[in-house]
């Protein structure tokens, strides 16, 4: 059960730190925060905003790659960190350096005792050298969800487990079938769930069902203040105004109120994600992320609600 906080929870209204986290359901934790700068030395990030730095890190991974796996490591003892994730969920770079990075800091970390794990999109099968993943990486942590964003013209699902046409078409059986047949370690593999809520601002609230129009994400909620997402906290307090829709072949639920629209998982999704992961022998489950999770039990079912479940879940088989 891989767990991440994201650095950005400092900064919401009432901000939640790392030193904030309580739950103990996890046997990972991942600190999402570090970037790098062009010249390979590492940072941690104070603006935020991570969509900046993957320019920069393109530019240290292809003729810097060696300060950038040294700095690596200095970093890791220095904090006294259990490892590093490398975070590639995007197909702007070259899939042959990442592979080369991977293994030369694979190669770094076994001299200092320390795990190595990736971050991957499901989607972009194409955009890694899966061969290279799997066996330097010790964790492939697959974000399976987020398959379009909050802009797009069209409301969909966060996560839909199976496909169905015209409106979910991507699922995450389909990524996850398309990455094992690429040769993809099982073992290696944690499917991640997203804990927040993706929300849209439908066009018309006479169509209401996945594939309608949308004219952009829904509003910010009022402690994250981030279009189009709503932590687990901030939409509890609201699900009681909404009218739910659930739908048993694609194991999704999605809720609607006027033209404002919202796709969440549910515990009920949630658990049928878990099976999937055991049918499919996969290594395990990824939360992404904590702080967006119902983090002091405002909603009534326990603090940190979905790692709880996937801790009861695995450990109960």
């Amino acid at each position: 059960i891989v767990c991440y906080y994201d650095s950005r929870a400092a900064s919401y209204s009432t901000p939640t730190f790392a030193k904030d986290i309580t739950s103990t359901n996890c046997t990972h934790y991942v600190y999402d925060g570090i970037g790098v700068t062009a010249q390979g030395d590492i940072r941690i990030l104070s603006s935020y905003d991570t969509a900046c730095n993957v320019e920069l890190y393109n530019a240290a991974i292809g003729w810097r790659s060696e300060k950038l796996v040294n700095s690596v490591a200095v970093f890791l003892e220095q904090y006294n960190f259990d490892g590093v994730e490398i975070d590639r969920r995007t197909t702007d770079f070259d899939k042959n350096a990442l592979a080369r990075f991977v293994n030369r800091l694979r190669s770094r970390l076994y001299m200092i005792n320390k795990r190595l794990a990736v971050s991957v999109s499901a989607q972009f099968v194409d955009a890694y050298d899966i061969t290279s993943l799997s066996l330097y990486a010790d964790m492939i942590n697959l974000h399976a969800y987020n398959f379009t964003t909050s802009t797009t013209n069209t409301v969909a699902n966060l996560a839909p487990l199976f496909s169905s046409t015209p409106n979910n078409v991507v699922s995450v059986n389909s990524t996850v079938t398309s990455w094992l047949a690429a040769g993809v370690r099982r073992n290696k593999v944690n499917l991640v769930v997203a804990t927040y809520a993706r929300t849209y601002t439908l066009a018309s609230d006479a169509q209401r069902a996945v594939g309608a129009r949308s004219t952009g994400p829904g509003e910010a909620g009022p402690n994250t203040k981030r279009p189009g997402l709503l932590a687990q906290y901030e939409f509890c307090n609201i699900a009681s105004e909404y009218t739910s829709v659930s739908d048993s072949s694609t194991s999704t639920a999605y809720y609607f109120k006027g033209r404002s629209w919202i796709t969440i998982e549910t515990e009920d999704t949630l658990v049928q994600k878990f099976t999937y992961i055991l049918d499919n022998m996969l290594a395990g489950v990824g939360i992404f992320t904590l702080d967006l999770d119902d983090t002091s039990n405002t909603c009534g079912n326990g603090a940190y609600r979905v790692s709880e479940l996937a801790f009861q879940y695995f450990t109960s088989e």
